[in-house]
């Protein structure tokens, strides 16, 4: 993939779990407020409606796809916004393909789909409907 960030175009390449800027490999770390890049913290959200989406990186606003993050391996899937559950989707043993959705969630008078990052079945289920949810809290987790 790539992007062009300030008039500079960068080459972005994820092999496996490692990540490449213009073939030179970078230490990423994901959090659910912020990314680490090479030991630099990042403040990061992501507005959840569409993709491509809306993200908010320090505080400058770009609009990029999602996907190259979605697929991140993961056993967890939390909560993108605080609101209350309106509806779940599945039970523990449901066997899930990634992009399916697992759960609505109610915030600031909007609807959200809180979707599969990946194939897997689900494990547990930390949230039943009608529950007021705060953001990170896990909503599922995967075997």
């Amino acid at each position: 993939m790539e992007i062009i960030v300030n008039g500079t175009l960068y080459n972005l390449e994820r092999v496996g779990e490692k990540i490449y800027v213009n073939n030179k490999e970078v230490i990423v770390k994901l959090n659910e407020d912020n990314i680490i890049i090479n030991g630099n913290i990042f403040q990061l959200d992501f507005l959840e409606e569409g993709d491509p989406s809306l993200v908010i990186l320090n505080g400058m606003a770009y609009t990029r796809s999602k996907s190259f993050l979605r697929d991140v391996s993961t056993n967890e899937v939390k909560i993108p916004i605080s609101g209350m559950i309106t509806d779940l989707f599945v039970k523990t043993g449901t066997e899930v393909k990634q992009g399916v959705v697992l759960a609505l969630l109610q915030a600031m008078k909007m609807e959200v789909e809180i979707k599969s990052p990946r194939n897997g079945k689900i494990m547990e289920i930390k949230a039943s409907k009608g529950q007021p949810v705060k953001v990170g809290d896990v909503l599922v987790t995967f075997e």
